[in-house]
């Protein structure tokens, strides 16, 4: 299940019971999915994201996504190798 943030949308409901997801050990062979606007520096930004949390762990293959503007989501069969393959995934704006 994939849960999207909104932060306009008003206070988070916290009547529910929720429990955190299980945390890995390491890092080791998790792939991350990275989905750029493609504006200024941000794939770079990702690139130095990358190095960082593969210093301490040996990363699979990342997922690069690059959306084809600001304002649209990911292609389809981008969002769905990002759902089905990538154990994370990062976007950011750059600009």
């Amino acid at each position: 299940m994939i849960i999207g943030l909104d932060p306009t949308s008003g206070p988070v409901d916290r009547t529910s019971e929720r429990t955190l997801a299980p945390r890995r050990t390491t890092l080791d062979g998790a792939v991350v999915g990275i989905v750029a606007n493609g504006l200024g520096q941000g794939e770079r930004m990702f690139d130095f994201l990358l190095e960082e949390l593969g210093a301490p762990a040996v990363l699979g293959k990342p997922i690069r996504v690059r959306k084809g503007s600001v304002s649209v989501p990911p292609e389809p069969d981008d969002w769905h190798r990002l759902t089905t393959e990538a154990t994370v995934a990062v976007t950011g704006f750059g600009g």
